[in-house]
Parts: structure tokens; C-alpha cells; sequence
């Protein structure tokens, strides 16, 4: 950048800024001190040449001040202007040199200066809000969905044991009245009928099928590959599974009870202590998780430790 003097003295220019760093919305300092040296008897000095326009930054104001000193006949004469700046954005500028000529084609310049202008910290907190906001928003959608899944499974368990308990039921009045029949029969010196002799084998069996035996420790295996860290989820899909395996191992179990009266039922059934206590423990464990919405305080392995031992001691 060069602008013109009307008039030549041995002089010097130089800029400088207040600092070399400077946040984006902030304002930095840039000074431009002209010095001339007078002759004998002169006192004539020239103001130095407005500043019009800066590559990447706004010029917001502009002052300016001038001082002059004799010594012995000699002068000299100090002018100086101030430009406060703002970033027009952030990143790595230069500011230019500024060049002046004096009146005899002389030119006189500074030195071009580096400013970093920072981001603004604001944007850095508004990405940490988006992903703030967006975790809720997660966890939401995965509590539906785990509450859509829990939902099915339950229609489909009342599906599969309805008929079942019906048979139950219906079997359990068919066989008093099969053996009165029986009874009778001997009294008599008759023998029985046809039907007397169905229905005595059809009370045979057990009145509850077995349930499907499930797999507890290679279900778990399962699930700890689908999850990458022990989550809520994590544990909510754990106990569920804790649930289907103790119904499946044991027939004094049903899907009508809660967790709570599940672990009371087992731990009555439980032979040992140690059994007992895990019952105790692993309910207190499945309420943080599904009542109050947070895992577990104690770790997975004591956790899977204990259910694995309820589901030994119900299968006993």
C-alpha cells in the first residue's frame, strides 16, 4: 500500500499492534509512528496519510497524535495513528506493508505483521449442546423400543402359556372323576369302560408341559456381543433374560409375577444361603435398573454370578 508525502525530510516509519492474536468479535491495536527530523529553524511537519481499508479486517475508529522537540536547533517531530481493527473472520491474515514517498521519489515502509484470529469459544458450546440435547433424544428411543419389545414377548408368552394352564386345569377335574369311575367299577365286579381307561391315561402325565429349556450362559454370551459397554440397555435385556431363563427352569415360576415376587419365590425355593442372598441382592439390582432408570451399582460379573447361581439352585 502507497501513499504519498508532499514534501521530503529524512524520516522513518514503522507498525506495530498491541498483539499478534486476537479472538474472532474481538479488536486488536495497530499503530503507525512517523518520525521526521527538521532542519535548522524548521518547524513545518506533516501528518501521516489515512489508512482507507485493511485486507480482512474493519477499520472502527482512527485517532491520531503529534509531538515535536528542538534540540539545539535540531527537530524532531513524532506523528502517530492509531486504527482499532475487528476480524472480519476467523483464521491467518497479514497485515501489509505500508509504504509512503516523500516528494523526492524516496519511499519509506514497514514491516507486513501476522495476526491469528481465534474461532469463537461459542461455536465449540454449541456443539457440546447439540450432542447434549441429542443424548436424551437416544435414550428415549431406546426406551420405547425396549418397552415395544417387552410388550410382544409378554403377548407372546401369554399366547404360548394360556392354552397350556387351560389343559392343566382341564385335566386336573377329569382325573378325580376317572378314579371315582374306576372305583366303582371294581365295587361292582364290572369292568371299567373304554372311556374310563382314556381318560385314566390322558391324567397320566404331568399336567404342565415342560417349558423350553433356555441357555442362560451362551444367551449372555450373545447379548455381551451386541453391546459394547454394560449400559442401562444393557442390563434391561439382561434381566429380562435372567426372567425367561428362571420361568423356563422352574414350574412354581410364572410370567403373572413381578421381578420382585419372582426373587421372593425363588429364594424360598432355594436350599442354601448363598442362593438366598443373590436372590436378595440381584432384586435390589433389577429395581435401580427398571424403577429407577439407572444400571446397576455393583459390577456385571458379581451381577451375572448371582443370577447364575438363582437359576442353578431353582433347577435343583
Amino acid at each position: 500500500m502507497l501513499v504519498g508525502l508532499s514534501q521530503g525530510f529524512a524520516m522513518s516509519i514503522e507498525a506495530e499492534v498491541d498483539r499478534t492474536e486476537v479472538g474472532f468479535g474481538e479488536s486488536l491495536t495497530l499503530v503507525v509512528t512517523l518520525t521526521q527530523q527538521l532542519g535548522s529553524g524548521r518547524t513545518q511537519t506533516f501528518a501521516l496519510p489515512r489508512i482507507s481499508s485493511i485486507p480482512g479486517f474493519d477499520i472502527v475508529s482512527t485517532r491520531s497524535s503529534q509531538s515535536t522537540s528542538f534540540i539545539n536547533g535540531v527537530g524532531n517531530a513524532r506523528t502517530q495513528s492509531l486504527y482499532e481493527l475487528v476480524p472480519q473472520e476467523p483464521g491467518k491474515f497479514t497485515i501489509p506493508a505500508f509504504s509512503f514517498a516523500d516528494s523526492t521519489g524516496k519511499t519509506h515502509s514497514t514491516k507486513p505483521l501476522e495476526i491469528t484470529v481465534l474461532p469463537p469459544p461459542a461455536q465449540n458450546e454449541e456443539k457440546a449442546e447439540e450432542k447434549s440435547e441429542a443424548a436424551p433424544s437416544a435414550r428415549a428411543e431406546e426406551g420405547s423400543s425396549l418397552f415395544k419389545a417387552m410388550l410382544v414377548l409378554g403377548l407372546l408368552l401369554a399366547a404360548i402359556i394360556a392354552p397350556v394352564m387351560i389343559l392343566s386345569s382341564v385335566s386336573g377335574r377329569r382325573g378325580p372323576s376317572a378314579a371315582a369311575n374306576a372305583g366303582s367299577a371294581s365295587g361292582n365286579g364290572r369292568e371299567p369302560a373304554i372311556e374310563d381307561a382314556e381318560v385314566v391315561e390322558v391324567a397320566a402325565p404331568s399336567s404342565v408341559p415342560p417349558r423350553q429349556a433356555i441357555d442362560f450362559a451362551a444367551e449372555v454370551a450373545r447379548l455381551k456381543r451386541q453391546h459394547s459397554e454394560a449400559d442401562k440397555l444393557f442390563y434391561q435385556q439382561y434381566f429380562e433374560l435372567f426372567g425367561r431363563a428362571a420361568l423356563a427352569g422352574s414350574n412354581s415360576l410364572n410370567e403373572s409375577m413381578t421381578s420382585d415376587e419372582m426373587l421372593k419365590r425363588a429364594a424360598e425355593m432355594c436350599s442354601s444361603d448363598v442362593a438366598r442372598q443373590a436372590c436378595r441382592r440381584l432384586a435390589g439390582d433389577i429395581e435401580l435398573t427398571l424403577y429407577a432408570n439407572r444400571p446397576p451399582a455393583r459390577a456385571f460379573a458379581a451381577i451375572d454370578a448371582d443370577a447364575r447361581d438363582i437359576i442353578n439352585a431353582i433347577m435343583q
